[in-house]
Protein backbone atom coordinates (compact mmCIF):
# COMPACT_ATOMS: atom_id res chain seq x y z
CA UNK A 1 0.00 0.00 0.00
CA UNK A 2 2.79 2.70 0.71
CA UNK A 3 4.59 1.33 -2.61
CA UNK A 4 1.96 2.40 -4.10
CA UNK A 5 1.08 5.53 -2.46
CA UNK A 6 5.11 6.54 -3.10
CA UNK A 7 4.51 5.46 -6.84
CA UNK A 8 1.59 8.36 -7.52
CA UNK A 9 3.47 10.96 -5.22
CA UNK A 10 6.20 10.39 -8.17
CA UNK A 11 4.03 10.68 -10.69
CA UNK A 12 2.24 13.85 -9.03
CA UNK A 13 5.74 15.13 -8.52
CA UNK A 14 7.43 14.75 -11.90
CA UNK A 15 3.41 16.12 -13.72
CA UNK A 16 4.25 19.61 -11.59
CA UNK A 17 7.64 19.84 -12.86
CA UNK A 18 6.63 19.22 -16.47
CA UNK A 19 3.97 21.39 -16.24
CA UNK A 20 6.42 23.69 -14.63
CA UNK A 21 8.74 23.24 -17.41
CA UNK A 22 6.46 23.69 -20.12
CA UNK A 23 5.41 27.27 -18.68
CA UNK A 24 8.49 27.98 -18.42
CA UNK A 25 9.27 27.14 -21.98
CA UNK A 26 6.24 28.80 -22.88
CA UNK A 27 6.87 31.79 -20.59
CA UNK A 28 10.30 31.92 -22.44
CA UNK A 29 8.54 31.89 -26.03
CA UNK A 30 6.44 34.98 -25.08
CA UNK A 31 9.08 36.78 -23.93
CA UNK A 32 11.03 36.23 -27.50
CA UNK A 33 7.83 37.08 -29.76
CA UNK A 34 7.27 39.97 -27.28
CA UNK A 35 10.39 41.82 -27.50
CA UNK A 36 12.33 40.60 -30.52
CA UNK A 37 9.35 40.14 -33.05
CA UNK A 38 7.19 42.87 -31.64
CA UNK A 39 7.37 45.07 -34.71
CA UNK A 40 6.95 42.41 -37.14
CA UNK A 41 3.67 40.81 -35.58
CA UNK A 42 2.53 44.75 -34.49
CA UNK A 43 3.09 44.95 -38.92
CA UNK A 44 0.77 41.84 -39.62
CA UNK A 45 -1.88 43.36 -37.33
CA UNK A 46 -1.88 46.67 -38.63
CA UNK A 47 -2.25 44.68 -41.67
CA UNK A 48 -5.17 42.73 -41.20
CA UNK A 49 -6.89 46.22 -40.01
CA UNK A 50 -5.69 48.36 -42.70
CA UNK A 51 -7.12 48.78 -46.54
CA UNK A 52 -4.45 49.82 -49.13
CA UNK A 53 -5.33 51.69 -52.66
CA UNK A 54 -3.15 52.55 -55.23
CA UNK A 55 -3.31 55.73 -56.20
CA UNK A 56 -1.57 56.20 -60.01
CA UNK A 57 1.11 58.20 -60.54
CA UNK A 58 0.97 61.31 -63.56
CA UNK A 59 3.15 60.11 -66.25
CA UNK A 60 5.57 61.77 -67.58
CA UNK A 61 5.09 63.85 -70.85
CA UNK A 62 6.58 63.65 -74.41
CA UNK A 63 7.58 67.17 -75.38
CA UNK A 64 9.24 67.69 -79.06
CA UNK A 65 12.18 69.72 -79.33
CA UNK A 66 10.73 73.16 -79.17
CA UNK A 67 9.15 72.57 -75.96
CA UNK A 68 5.57 71.40 -77.37
CA UNK A 69 3.30 68.62 -75.56
CA UNK A 70 2.72 65.74 -77.69
CA UNK A 71 1.89 63.47 -75.05
CA UNK A 72 0.10 64.65 -71.77
CA UNK A 73 -2.35 63.30 -68.87
CA UNK A 74 -5.81 64.34 -68.32
CA UNK A 75 -7.44 63.65 -64.56
CA UNK A 76 -9.79 61.55 -64.56
CA UNK A 77 -11.31 59.19 -61.86
CA UNK A 78 -11.92 55.43 -60.70
CA UNK A 79 -14.84 53.86 -58.98
CA UNK A 80 -14.85 51.06 -57.21
CA UNK A 81 -17.11 49.85 -54.41
CA UNK A 82 -15.77 47.94 -51.07
CA UNK A 83 -18.52 44.97 -50.10
CA UNK A 84 -18.51 45.15 -46.32
CA UNK A 85 -18.77 48.83 -46.39
CA UNK A 86 -21.76 49.06 -48.33
CA UNK A 87 -25.21 50.12 -46.47
CA UNK A 88 -27.73 50.61 -49.55
CA UNK A 89 -26.53 48.22 -52.15
CA UNK A 90 -29.77 49.56 -54.11
CA UNK A 91 -29.05 52.91 -54.38
CA UNK A 92 -25.61 52.12 -54.92
CA UNK A 93 -26.80 50.80 -58.05
CA UNK A 94 -29.23 52.88 -58.99
CA UNK A 95 -26.79 55.52 -58.80
CA UNK A 96 -23.71 54.33 -60.60
CA UNK A 97 -25.51 52.53 -63.53
CA UNK A 98 -27.31 55.92 -64.35
CA UNK A 99 -23.98 57.85 -63.53
CA UNK A 100 -21.78 55.66 -65.13
CA UNK A 101 -24.01 54.73 -67.92
CA UNK A 102 -23.79 51.16 -67.21
CA UNK A 103 -26.40 48.60 -66.95
CA UNK A 104 -27.75 47.67 -63.94
CA UNK A 105 -27.07 44.00 -64.10
CA UNK A 106 -23.52 44.90 -64.70
CA UNK A 107 -23.44 47.36 -61.41
CA UNK A 108 -25.45 44.68 -59.15
CA UNK A 109 -23.10 41.72 -59.76
CA UNK A 110 -20.10 43.92 -59.04
CA UNK A 111 -21.34 44.97 -55.88
CA UNK A 112 -22.84 41.65 -54.58
CA UNK A 113 -18.98 40.68 -55.53
CA UNK A 114 -17.56 39.93 -51.85
CA UNK A 115 -13.98 41.14 -52.46
CA UNK A 116 -11.75 43.08 -50.47
CA UNK A 117 -12.27 46.12 -53.80
CA UNK A 118 -14.10 45.89 -56.70
CA UNK A 119 -13.98 48.25 -59.61
CA UNK A 120 -16.78 49.53 -61.35
CA UNK A 121 -15.54 51.35 -63.81
CA UNK A 122 -11.98 53.38 -64.73
CA UNK A 123 -11.22 56.69 -66.83
CA UNK A 124 -14.43 57.98 -65.49
CA UNK A 125 -14.80 62.08 -66.31
CA UNK A 126 -13.53 64.36 -63.53
CA UNK A 127 -17.03 66.14 -63.40
CA UNK A 128 -18.72 62.64 -62.75
CA UNK A 129 -16.65 61.31 -60.16
CA UNK A 130 -17.18 64.91 -57.80
CA UNK A 131 -20.79 64.25 -58.66
CA UNK A 132 -20.83 60.43 -57.68
CA UNK A 133 -18.50 61.94 -54.30
CA UNK A 134 -21.50 64.20 -53.53
CA UNK A 135 -23.79 61.31 -53.02
CA UNK A 136 -21.39 60.07 -49.79
CA UNK A 137 -22.51 56.87 -50.14
CA UNK A 138 -20.73 54.17 -47.89
CA UNK A 139 -18.48 51.82 -49.57
CA UNK A 140 -18.62 53.78 -52.66
CA UNK A 141 -14.92 54.82 -53.44
CA UNK A 142 -13.67 57.69 -56.19
CA UNK A 143 -10.08 57.75 -56.47
CA UNK A 144 -7.54 59.91 -58.41
CA UNK A 145 -6.42 58.39 -62.08
CA UNK A 146 -4.79 59.56 -64.93
CA UNK A 147 -5.82 58.84 -68.78
CA UNK A 148 -2.59 59.16 -71.31
CA UNK A 149 -4.16 62.14 -73.65
CA UNK A 150 -2.51 62.94 -76.96
CA UNK A 151 -2.98 66.46 -78.38
CA UNK A 152 -2.65 65.90 -81.84
CA UNK A 153 -4.44 62.98 -82.25
CA UNK A 154 -2.63 60.76 -85.19
CA UNK A 155 0.50 62.85 -85.55
CA UNK A 156 3.10 60.86 -85.21
CA UNK A 157 1.34 58.17 -83.77
CA UNK A 158 3.43 55.21 -84.76
CA UNK A 159 6.71 56.82 -82.91
CA UNK A 160 5.24 58.03 -79.92
CA UNK A 161 2.80 54.73 -79.34
CA UNK A 162 0.22 54.90 -76.87
CA UNK A 163 -0.60 53.33 -73.57
CA UNK A 164 -3.24 50.29 -71.94
CA UNK A 165 -5.61 50.21 -69.85
CA UNK A 166 -3.11 50.13 -66.82
CA UNK A 167 -1.09 52.95 -67.80
CA UNK A 168 1.63 50.82 -69.35
CA UNK A 169 3.31 51.46 -72.70
CA UNK A 170 1.99 49.41 -76.10
CA UNK A 171 4.53 50.40 -78.96
CA UNK A 172 6.86 53.18 -79.76
CA UNK A 173 8.27 55.76 -77.63
CA UNK A 174 5.73 54.78 -74.23
CA UNK A 175 7.37 51.58 -74.51
CA UNK A 176 10.72 52.22 -75.17
CA UNK A 177 10.84 54.80 -72.65
CA UNK A 178 8.66 52.94 -70.04
CA UNK A 179 11.25 52.46 -66.69
CA UNK A 180 11.20 56.98 -67.20
CA UNK A 181 8.12 57.63 -68.00
CA UNK A 182 5.97 55.68 -65.35
CA UNK A 183 6.28 56.91 -62.26
CA UNK A 184 6.02 55.61 -58.71
CA UNK A 185 2.27 54.71 -57.71
CA UNK A 186 1.06 55.90 -54.13
CA UNK A 187 -1.29 54.50 -51.64
CA UNK A 188 -4.18 55.18 -49.71
CA UNK A 189 -4.23 53.65 -46.08
CA UNK A 190 -7.70 53.51 -44.09
CA UNK A 191 -8.20 51.60 -40.79
CA UNK A 192 -10.66 48.82 -40.63
CA UNK A 193 -11.94 46.78 -37.93
CA UNK A 194 -12.74 43.18 -37.69
CA UNK A 195 -15.84 42.73 -40.37
CA UNK A 196 -13.57 45.17 -43.34
CA UNK A 197 -15.78 48.59 -42.16
CA UNK A 198 -13.69 51.33 -42.36
CA UNK A 199 -13.32 53.18 -38.61
CA UNK A 200 -14.67 56.68 -38.81
CA UNK A 201 -12.10 57.60 -36.50
CA UNK A 202 -9.18 55.75 -37.67
CA UNK A 203 -8.53 58.68 -40.93
CA UNK A 204 -6.76 57.97 -43.92
CA UNK A 205 -2.82 57.64 -44.58
CA UNK A 206 -1.95 58.65 -48.21
CA UNK A 207 1.51 57.90 -49.46
CA UNK A 208 1.80 60.50 -52.48
CA UNK A 209 2.84 58.76 -55.66
CA UNK A 210 5.89 60.02 -57.15
CA UNK A 211 4.87 61.27 -61.62
CA UNK A 212 7.29 60.21 -64.16
CA UNK A 213 10.14 62.28 -65.59
CA UNK A 214 9.26 64.03 -68.88
CA UNK A 215 10.82 63.18 -72.17
CA UNK A 216 12.26 65.77 -74.78
CA UNK A 217 12.96 64.29 -77.84
CA UNK A 218 14.70 65.58 -81.25
CA UNK A 219 11.27 65.55 -83.49
CA UNK A 220 9.82 68.88 -84.57
CA UNK A 221 5.92 69.00 -84.88
CA UNK A 222 5.95 71.43 -87.49
CA UNK A 223 8.91 69.51 -89.60
CA UNK A 224 5.97 66.43 -88.41
CA UNK A 225 3.64 67.86 -89.89
CA UNK A 226 5.02 69.48 -92.97
CA UNK A 227 5.96 66.23 -93.79
CA UNK A 228 2.84 63.99 -93.04
CA UNK A 229 0.99 66.25 -95.32
CA UNK A 230 3.38 65.44 -98.39
CA UNK A 231 3.22 61.95 -97.74
CA UNK A 232 -0.63 62.02 -97.24
CA UNK A 233 -0.49 64.11 -100.74
CA UNK A 234 2.03 61.04 -102.61
CA UNK A 235 -0.30 58.33 -101.22
CA UNK A 236 -2.97 59.98 -102.72
CA UNK A 237 -1.34 60.80 -106.00
CA UNK A 238 -0.09 57.56 -106.44
CA UNK A 239 -2.55 55.81 -105.10
CA UNK A 240 0.27 53.30 -102.49
CA UNK A 241 -1.45 51.68 -99.83
CA UNK A 242 1.50 53.85 -97.55
CA UNK A 243 4.12 56.45 -97.64
CA UNK A 244 6.90 56.38 -95.31
CA UNK A 245 9.01 59.37 -94.83
CA UNK A 246 11.99 59.98 -92.68
CA UNK A 247 13.98 63.45 -91.71
CA UNK A 248 17.28 62.96 -90.24
CA UNK A 249 19.91 64.80 -89.31
CA UNK A 250 23.17 63.03 -91.06
CA UNK A 251 25.92 64.64 -88.44
CA UNK A 252 24.45 63.02 -85.19
CA UNK A 253 21.41 61.01 -86.34
CA UNK A 254 18.97 63.04 -84.32
CA UNK A 255 15.33 62.43 -86.04
CA UNK A 256 13.74 65.49 -86.61
CA UNK A 257 10.61 63.49 -88.11
CA UNK A 258 9.52 59.74 -89.13
CA UNK A 259 6.23 59.46 -90.76
CA UNK A 260 4.29 56.47 -91.97
CA UNK A 261 0.67 57.05 -93.48
CA UNK A 262 -1.63 55.75 -92.65
CA UNK A 263 -1.59 56.71 -89.24
CA UNK A 264 -4.14 56.40 -86.46
CA UNK A 265 -5.93 58.14 -83.75
CA UNK A 266 -3.65 57.99 -80.27
CA UNK A 267 -6.96 58.37 -78.35
CA UNK A 268 -8.50 55.58 -79.84
CA UNK A 269 -6.18 53.36 -80.98
CA UNK A 270 -8.21 50.07 -80.73
CA UNK A 271 -10.90 51.90 -83.65
CA UNK A 272 -10.29 49.82 -86.62
CA UNK A 273 -13.56 51.52 -88.06
CA UNK A 274 -15.62 49.76 -90.93
CA UNK A 275 -12.35 47.17 -91.28
CA UNK A 276 -13.09 45.99 -87.46
CA UNK A 277 -17.00 45.17 -87.76
CA UNK A 278 -18.16 41.55 -88.28
CA UNK A 279 -14.01 39.97 -87.69
CA UNK A 280 -13.15 37.58 -85.19
CA UNK A 281 -10.85 38.69 -82.23
CA UNK A 282 -7.40 37.12 -83.95
CA UNK A 283 -8.60 38.62 -87.14
CA UNK A 284 -8.84 42.05 -85.10
CA UNK A 285 -5.62 41.86 -83.61
CA UNK A 286 -4.23 41.11 -87.02
CA UNK A 287 -5.42 43.84 -88.44
CA UNK A 288 -4.52 46.36 -85.09
CA UNK A 289 -0.90 45.31 -84.97
CA UNK A 290 -0.64 46.29 -89.16
CA UNK A 291 -2.05 50.07 -88.34
CA UNK A 292 0.31 50.38 -85.46
CA UNK A 293 3.32 49.22 -87.27
CA UNK A 294 5.84 51.25 -87.99
CA UNK A 295 6.96 50.34 -91.64
CA UNK A 296 10.12 53.22 -91.42
CA UNK A 297 11.49 49.94 -88.82
CA UNK A 298 9.83 46.99 -89.28
CA UNK A 299 8.96 46.61 -93.09
CA UNK A 300 11.82 46.31 -95.43
CA UNK A 301 11.63 47.06 -99.13
CA UNK A 302 13.98 46.95 -102.73
CA UNK A 303 15.88 49.86 -102.17
CA UNK A 304 16.24 50.34 -105.99
CA UNK A 305 18.44 53.06 -108.08
CA UNK A 306 18.95 54.70 -104.16
CA UNK A 307 21.21 52.49 -103.80
CA UNK A 308 22.85 52.68 -106.21
CA UNK A 309 24.88 56.28 -104.44
CA UNK A 310 26.57 52.72 -102.42
CA UNK A 311 27.72 51.10 -105.42
CA UNK A 312 29.64 54.49 -106.50
CA UNK A 313 30.85 54.90 -103.26
CA UNK A 314 32.16 51.45 -103.05
CA UNK A 315 34.12 51.59 -106.49
CA UNK A 316 35.04 55.20 -106.41
CA UNK A 317 36.86 54.40 -102.89
CA UNK A 318 38.28 50.59 -104.74
CA UNK A 319 39.41 52.51 -107.67
CA UNK A 320 37.46 50.63 -109.61
CA UNK A 321 36.43 53.55 -111.59
CA UNK A 322 36.86 57.01 -111.73
CA UNK A 323 34.35 59.71 -112.54
CA UNK A 324 35.91 60.27 -115.65
CA UNK A 325 35.45 56.58 -116.74
CA UNK A 326 33.66 56.13 -119.96
CA UNK A 327 30.68 53.17 -120.48
CA UNK A 328 28.14 52.39 -123.21
CA UNK A 329 24.89 51.74 -122.62
CA UNK A 330 22.95 49.91 -125.49
CA UNK A 331 19.73 49.31 -122.92
CA UNK A 332 20.93 46.12 -121.79
CA UNK A 333 23.68 44.34 -120.34
CA UNK A 334 23.85 40.63 -120.54
CA UNK A 335 25.38 39.06 -116.75
CA UNK A 336 26.21 35.03 -117.82
CA UNK A 337 22.99 34.03 -119.57
CA UNK A 338 20.51 36.76 -118.31
CA UNK A 339 19.57 40.23 -120.02
CA UNK A 340 19.05 42.79 -118.00
CA UNK A 341 17.68 45.86 -119.02
CA UNK A 342 17.96 49.77 -118.58
CA UNK A 343 15.15 51.50 -117.19
CA UNK A 344 15.82 53.25 -120.72
CA UNK A 345 15.10 50.76 -123.08
CA UNK A 346 16.71 52.63 -126.24
CA UNK A 347 19.84 52.63 -124.12
CA UNK A 348 22.25 55.77 -123.09
CA UNK A 349 24.70 55.94 -125.54
CA UNK A 350 27.96 56.49 -124.31
CA UNK A 351 28.61 58.40 -121.04
CA UNK A 352 31.34 59.36 -118.55
CA UNK A 353 30.54 57.56 -114.95
CA UNK A 354 28.96 61.17 -113.75
CA UNK A 355 26.86 61.15 -116.58
CA UNK A 356 25.17 57.38 -115.78
CA UNK A 357 24.89 58.39 -112.61
CA UNK A 358 22.52 61.53 -113.36
CA UNK A 359 20.68 59.12 -115.60
CA UNK A 360 20.47 56.46 -113.29
CA UNK A 361 21.72 53.90 -115.95
CA UNK A 362 21.40 50.29 -114.72
CA UNK A 363 24.02 48.76 -117.04
CA UNK A 364 26.54 50.98 -115.62
CA UNK A 365 26.56 50.02 -111.91
CA UNK A 366 26.47 46.30 -112.73
CA UNK A 367 29.85 46.83 -114.64
CA UNK A 368 31.20 48.39 -111.66
CA UNK A 369 29.53 46.05 -109.49
CA UNK A 370 31.05 43.33 -111.23
CA UNK A 371 34.78 44.91 -111.08
CA UNK A 372 34.09 45.36 -107.17
CA UNK A 373 33.91 41.43 -107.56
CA UNK A 374 31.55 39.29 -104.59
CA UNK A 375 34.30 39.86 -102.01
CA UNK A 376 34.68 43.13 -102.13
CA UNK A 377 31.25 44.41 -102.41
CA UNK A 378 30.55 42.11 -99.35
CA UNK A 379 33.12 44.16 -97.70
CA UNK A 380 31.41 47.47 -98.71
CA UNK A 381 28.15 46.32 -97.99
CA UNK A 382 29.34 44.72 -94.38
CA UNK A 383 31.45 48.29 -93.86
CA UNK A 384 28.39 50.10 -94.47
CA UNK A 385 26.39 48.64 -91.56
CA UNK A 386 23.95 46.92 -93.87
CA UNK A 387 24.06 43.49 -92.53
CA UNK A 388 23.23 45.00 -88.37
CA UNK A 389 20.33 46.67 -87.22
CA UNK A 390 20.82 50.69 -86.80
CA UNK A 391 20.21 50.55 -83.28
CA UNK A 392 17.15 53.57 -83.68
CA UNK A 393 15.09 53.76 -80.20
CA UNK A 394 12.39 52.36 -81.32
CA UNK A 395 11.30 48.73 -80.65
CA UNK A 396 10.56 46.34 -83.46
CA UNK A 397 13.65 47.30 -86.06
CA UNK A 398 13.88 44.94 -88.59
CA UNK A 399 17.21 43.46 -90.17
CA UNK A 400 18.45 43.58 -93.36
CA UNK A 401 17.90 40.47 -95.90
CA UNK A 402 20.29 39.64 -97.72
CA UNK A 403 22.04 37.08 -99.63
CA UNK A 404 24.92 35.00 -97.53
CA UNK A 405 28.27 35.94 -99.08
CA UNK A 406 28.56 32.10 -100.65
CA UNK A 407 25.65 31.75 -102.50
CA UNK A 408 26.34 35.52 -104.50
CA UNK A 409 27.28 34.67 -107.79
CA UNK A 410 27.42 37.26 -110.88
CA UNK A 411 23.85 37.49 -111.74
CA UNK A 412 23.14 38.15 -107.67
CA UNK A 413 25.65 40.62 -107.73
CA UNK A 414 24.70 42.07 -110.80
CA UNK A 415 21.39 42.82 -109.27
CA UNK A 416 22.54 43.86 -106.19
CA UNK A 417 24.31 46.68 -107.10
CA UNK A 418 21.48 48.72 -108.61
CA UNK A 419 19.39 47.41 -105.25
CA UNK A 420 17.41 44.94 -106.44
CA UNK A 421 17.09 41.18 -105.16
CA UNK A 422 17.71 42.24 -101.45
CA UNK A 423 15.73 44.34 -98.69
CA UNK A 424 16.50 46.89 -96.12
CA UNK A 425 14.53 48.95 -93.48
CA UNK A 426 13.80 52.54 -94.43
CA UNK A 427 15.47 53.91 -91.30
CA UNK A 428 18.68 51.53 -92.56
CA UNK A 429 18.42 53.38 -95.95
CA UNK A 430 18.82 56.82 -94.03
CA UNK A 431 21.51 55.75 -91.62
CA UNK A 432 24.00 54.26 -94.57
CA UNK A 433 23.27 57.56 -97.12
CA UNK A 434 23.75 59.95 -93.71
CA UNK A 435 27.12 58.26 -93.65
CA UNK A 436 28.29 58.75 -96.87
CA UNK A 437 26.70 62.60 -96.37
CA UNK A 438 29.02 63.13 -93.25
CA UNK A 439 32.55 62.36 -94.49
CA UNK A 440 32.43 58.12 -93.71
CA UNK A 441 30.59 58.08 -89.61
CA UNK A 442 28.41 55.74 -89.51
CA UNK A 443 25.87 57.31 -87.32
CA UNK A 444 22.94 55.62 -84.54
CA UNK A 445 19.29 57.16 -85.55
CA UNK A 446 17.56 58.19 -82.83
CA UNK A 447 15.16 60.50 -81.19
CA UNK A 448 18.04 62.78 -79.14
CA UNK A 449 15.95 61.88 -75.50
CA UNK A 450 16.46 64.21 -72.71
CA UNK A 451 14.63 63.31 -69.41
Amino acid sequence: MQKNKTFHRNKIVAFFFGCVVLMCMLMVRLGYLMVNCSEYYMEKAQQLHERERMIKAARGRILDANGTVLADNKTVCTVSVIHNQIREPDEIVEVLSRELDLSEEYVRKRVQNYSSIEKIKSYVENETGVRIRSYDLAGVKVDEDYKRYYPYDTLASKVLGFTGGDNQGIIGLEVKYEEVLKGTEGTILTVTDARGVELATGGEERVEPIPGKDLYISMDRNIQSYATQLARQVMETKEAERVSIIVINPRNGELYAMVDVPEFDLNHPYDLGEAGEGVSEEQKQELLNQMWRNGCISDTYEPGSTFKVITASAGLEEGVVTPESTFHCPGYIMVEDRRIRCHKIAGHGTQTFVEATMNSCNPVFITVGLRLGVDNYYKYFKQFGLLEKTGVDLPGEAGTIMHKKEDMKAVELATVAFGQSFQVTPIQMAATVSSLVNGGKRITPHFGVKV
